[in-house]
């Protein structure tokens, strides 16, 4: 079966043209001005009228929920396929949350499975909040080497509900997420969610400084969440370190709001490589609100709609080329998390993971692996069960 998408701009992401672009199976096998297939079974989709970008490669999500810090009853629900094919996003990197007590390791891997079997590309990072790491194997060597899904590792700092790990614990985790991330062929590290602490990137330039771990084992998200972490991410980034910014977050600064576009562009003014910025949604997360005293006053849930709104945002009220817009959702992770040249970008013989957006950056039609999950604003295909609960034969 091949589907050929006809007269699509194609944003690769680096601007190609008005392109034709052909799928079969997994794959792109052709992009060309004009590509004409006959004695085939083929699908034609009409892309005039849209920008032909790849799929967004979200980073930070709670596949399996998270929350939970204001009881039991505030845990939020695990994702559904759908909500991850309608805002565009292609791969997806699980992770677990505060409560990494009532939800485990092998349940997040399991939640992963479960999203590949329906389609998704889906990967998982062990570990949470808690130390000693939370595990599927009970290693995180293990977990790296022997699991595929498993990219690297999870640790929260400088967060009230970490575990303020010791440089000397931090040193022995990265070190094992090193080692086995090399025998494994993954690029290894450690996302770290950043907390509102008063030390920054204190322990993580200590540990830098003595060893010779390299700064790229470090990956810091949430780094849009106030202004002193805001600025310190600069000398991080230009250190060489990818930051992470939260598309769910927006930062108050001077009295003035600032987006996470907003705050994309304040990391630009002051000399930070685009290259070293990825977005990410931190979806089905919880958004606790603290009041002074660290009493829990409000709880939202994070939703993925941010991520797109973010890129439109860039591009019409940042003005930043599209191209360029795009680098944080698509190649800057895809190569922070050792998927990239087959994803994260469009050129024959990549993964076909890609998304149709139409004048106003709404999402049009969505394509995973070469297959149609959503076209002409309609999903095609939904999670096992999205489509009713009643009990259905998977034979």
């Amino acid at each position: 079966m091949f589907t050929l998408i006809k007269q699509t701009e194609l944003y690769a992401p680096t601007y190609i043209g008005k392109k034709d672009v052909l799928l079969t199976g997994e794959r792109i096998v052709k992009i060309d001005d004009d590509i004409t297939i006959t004695g085939v079974d083929v699908s034609i989709v009409d892309g005039r009228n849209t920008y032909c970008v790849p799929g967004l490669i979200d980073r930070h999500v709670h596949i399996t929920g998270g929350g939970g810090e204001g009881g039991f009853s505030t845990s939020t629900p695990e994702v559904q396929l759908s909500s991850l094919v309608q805002n565009g996003i292609t791969t997806v990197v699980g992770l677990l949350g505060t409560n990494d007590l009532a939800r485990s390791a092998k349940s997040l891997l399991a939640k992963a499975k479960s999203l590949k079997e329906e389609g998704m590309n889906a990967y998982a990072l062990t570990g949470g909040y808690g130390y000693p790491p939370t595990t599927i194997t009970g290693e995180i060597r293990d977990d790296i080497l022997f699991i595929d899904e498993v990219l690297g590792l999870k640790l929260a700092i400088e967060d009230h509900r970490s575990s303020y790990v010791t440089t000397e614990e931090l040193k022995r985790m990265a070190a094992h997420v090193r080692v086995a991330s090399m025998l494994a062929k993954k690029p290894g590290f450690i996302h770290l969610h950043m907390g509102n602490g008063k030390g920054l990137y204190e322990s993580i330039y200590q540990v830098l400084e003595e060893t010779d771990l390299p700064i790229q084992l470090f990956s810091p998200t949430h780094i849009n969440r106030n202004e002193r972490l805001l600025e310190a991410s600069v000398e991080f980034a230009k250190r060489g370190g990818l930051i992470d910014v939260t598309s769910n977050i927006n930062l108050v600064k001077e009295n003035e709001v600032y987006t996470p576009a907003k705050a994309i562009s304040y990391l630009l003014e002051r000399g930070v490589d685009l290259n070293k910025i990825t977005v990410s949604s931190d979806a089905n997360g919880s958004l606790p609100v603290f009041n002074e005293e660290g009493q829990l006053t409000g709880l939202g849930v994070a939703g993925f709609e941010p991520n797109i709104e973010t890129l439109k945002e860039l591009v019409h009220q940042e003005g930043l080329p599209l191209e360029k817009a795009l680098l944080p959702f698509t190649v800057n992770p895809a190569k922070g998390l050792g998927l990239y040249p087959n994803r994260g970008q469009l050129h024959e013989k990549a993964y076909a993971d890609l998304v149709l957006l139409d004048s106003e950056f709404a999402i049009r039609d969505v394509f995973i692996n070469g297959t149609a999950f959503m076209q002409n604003g309609q999903l095609l295909r939904k999670g096992t069960f999205e489509h009713s609960m009643v009990v259905q034969s998977l034979i």
